[in-house]
This record gives structure tokens, C-alpha cells and sequence, in this order.
């Protein structure tokens, strides 16, 4: 009768409002984070040059084959010499003559048939020709252009027969291995950037290759303009494939550091902002307001908002409200991504 008419104890088994959500969780933890970038860059030759002479003259012979690979050192044009063969040859006669001259005074001076003045003399003629005929050797080698280092020959500029000036140009000759890769990257990543870090980069001649590098060289100013700063890499090229002034899209590695990585299910955009849902100690549901850093395939960096240990909802965020019990269970294990992680910077940024 009692329990019919809503007595003591009617309600025990009586719902009380619906289950826990269940919600896959994970705890959040540091990660070793790859700072990359994806860039425009240019190949250029290390070294490069346009060949000039060091003195006026007439072309005698061209001893390369234009687009050919010389070797540092070897002579690429050849100037009429004649006339300074000919000086050659007259320094050397003195010289000659002040050898004998020398050699007899000295002789004398031993007999003391010659006075000191006269050795001295004599030994002063004979300096001063060997500085003589030295410079007549010098002018004939000026005649002899050589090519300053290793390098691939361009197209020559003269014809044998021409008079050239000293400051004519003859040939462009670049070194073609290895090559320099120029590019600049946001002053932002400054402190990420380092010498030796490897970055890879294709071009449009050939498409679906990858060609590998390294940094040498980070400029030590920031281009007041651009707010960016000259980084050149260091490529390989044995094969001679890349050429000199190539436009090059190029994944940089800037660098690595520790990061609040979390998988992007996880996060929840609004116009107000973007936040996780944590769970706390009594599995009740916490809306965490969250800075957002750099991304990856699967992934996104939080730089503000949680801290390691935190078990955040992976799963299910639509059933939960603030303050609302929560059944959580291990986030399924995600597969790792099939890609390399790149964060990438600002895209862009040629030299």
C-alpha cells in the first residue's frame, strides 16, 4: 500500500538521469617536434666568374670547347706573345751577362784583384736582372688566361683575331659541383635555423625527384624590406643535373624542440577561439581555451593551455558540456603519419 502510494522507499531504483558520455581521452605529453619549412629558392654556382685578361692584346687561340668542363688552372685563350718572348729572351741575355760578370769579380775579389766596391756592384747588376727577367716571365704568363678554378666553360664572348681591353669579358665559367642553394626564411625562425641542417628540394626539369643539401651559411642581418633573412645551402651535383639559376621548391629542416603535440580531433574551432576538452580528476569534462602553433599531417601543436599529464578527449567532444561526467576510455592508437612531419613556415621567400 505504502509503496503504491509513493511511500518511503518508492524510488530506489527510479532513473537518475542518463549515463556518463563515453569519450576517448589520451594524455598529453612533450614530443620532439621537426621545425620545417617549405620555400622558393635558386640555384646558383659557388663560384662563378666572367674571365678577363690582365693585359690588352690580340686573341691568338681559344683552347676550350664551349659548355665543356676545364680544370682549374687550364689555359683558355691564348694572346700573341711575340714580342713579350722577345723581352724574355733580352732579360735572360742580361742576366746571363751579369751572372759572368758576378762570378768574375768574385774570383778577383778572392785574389784581391777586385775591390769590394766592384763585388758589390757587380752583385747588384745581377739582382736586378734576375727581378727583370722574373718580370718579363710574368708578362708572357699574362698572356696565357687560365681558368681560375674547375668549372663548366659558358659561351665565348671573342674570336681569335680580336683586340681586347683588360677589363673585356671573354667566357663565363661556373662551378658546377656543388652548387649553392639561396633562399631566405621569416626573422621569426631565426633562433631554429642552424649550420648543417638538411633541407631537400626538386625543380620543374625533374619532376618527382628529390635532390639533397645542407645549410652553410645564415646571413647575419635581417633585410630591413623583407624582415627576412639569406640562408645558402650547400647541394651536391656530381651528375651535373642542376643547373645554375634554377628556381627550386625547397623542405627545409630548421630545426627540432620539445612540443605539445596533440591530434587535430582533438581540437575544437569557434569564433571564439579554439579549445580541448579536458577531463579532470572526477572524470568531469573542462573546456580548456588553447594557443594554437604549428601543424602537421595529423597533428597540432598547443604552445598554451595544458600541461603534460593531461588527459584530454580525443573522441565524442560533441556529447560534452562543461562540468558533465564523462566514462573515459584510451584513445584508439593512431597510425603514424605517412609523410615526414613538416610544419611548415611562411611559403615563398625566393631569393
Amino acid at each position: 500500500m505504502l509503496a503504491a502510494c509513493g511511500g518511503e522507499g518508492a524510488g530506489d531504483d527510479a532513473p537518475q538521469g542518463p549515463p556518463p558520455a563515453t569519450v576517448e581521452v589520451l594524455s598529453v605529453a612533450l614530443q620532439t617536434f621537426e621545425d620545417r619549412a617549405d620555400l622558393l629558392g635558386e640555384l646558383q654556382a659557388e663560384n662563378s666568374v666572367f674571365v678577363r685578361s690582365e693585359m690588352p692584346g690580340i686573341i691568338e687561340a681559344i683552347l676550350f670547347e664551349e659548355g665543356a668542363e676545364v680544370e682549374a688552372g687550364s689555359v683558355l685563350f691564348q694572346l700573341r706573345d711575340r714580342e713579350q718572348n722577345a723581352r724574355l729572351h733580352e732579360a735572360e741575355a742580361e742576366l746571363a751577362l751579369a751572372q759572368e760578370d758576378f762570378t768574375r769579380t768574385q774570383k778577383l775579389a778572392r785574389l784581391n784583384a777586385a775591390a769590394a766596391a766592384q763585388l758589390d756592384k757587380a752583385a747588384s747588376v745581377l739582382a736586378v736582372a734576375k727581378a727583370r727577367t722574373e718580370l718579363r716571365r710574368v708578362e708572357l704568363e699574362r698572356t696565357r688566361i687560365r681558368a681560375p678554378f674547375a668549372g663548366r666553360a659558358g659561351a665565348r664572348l671573342v674570336s681569335p683575331g680580336a683586340r681586347i681591353k683588360a677589363d673585356d669579358q671573354l667566357v663565363r665559367l661556373d662551378a658546377m659541383d656543388p652548387l649553392a642553394l639561396v633562399f631566405t626564411v621569416p626573422e621569426v625562425v631565426l633562433p631554429l635555423a642552424r649550420i648543417g641542417a638538411e633541407f631537400s628540394l626538386d625543380v620543374a626539369a625533374f619532376p618527382g625527384r628529390r635532390f639533397p643539401g645542407s645549410i652553410r651559411f645564415i646571413a647575419p642581418s635581417v633585410d630591413s624590406a623583407s624582415r627576412r633573412i639569406l640562408i645558402k645551402g650547400r647541394v651536391p651535383n656530381p651528375d651535373r643535373m642542376l643547373l645554375p639559376g634554377m628556381f627550386a621548391r625547397v623542405e627545409a629542416t630548421l630545426g627540432e624542440r620539445e612540443a605539445m603535440l596533440v591530434p587535430e580531433e582533438a581540437l575544437v574551432t569557434t569564433p571564439e577561439g579554439n579549445f580541448v576538452w579536458r577531463v579532470g580528476a572526477g572524470d568531469e569534462a573542462e573546456r580548456v581555451p588553447v594557443e594554437v602553433g604549428m601543424r602537421e599531417p595529423g597533428r597540432v601543436e598547443l604552445k598554451s593551455g595544458l600541461s603534460p599529464g593531461d588527459r584530454i578527449v580525443t573522441a565524442g567532444t560533441h556529447k560534452l558540456r562543461p562540468g558533465a561526467k564523462v566514462k573515459p576510455v584510451p584513445a584508439l592508437a593512431a597510425e603514424a603519419p605517412a609523410v615526414a612531419p613538416s610544419a611548415a613556415v611562411t611559403p615563398g621567400g625566393g631569393a
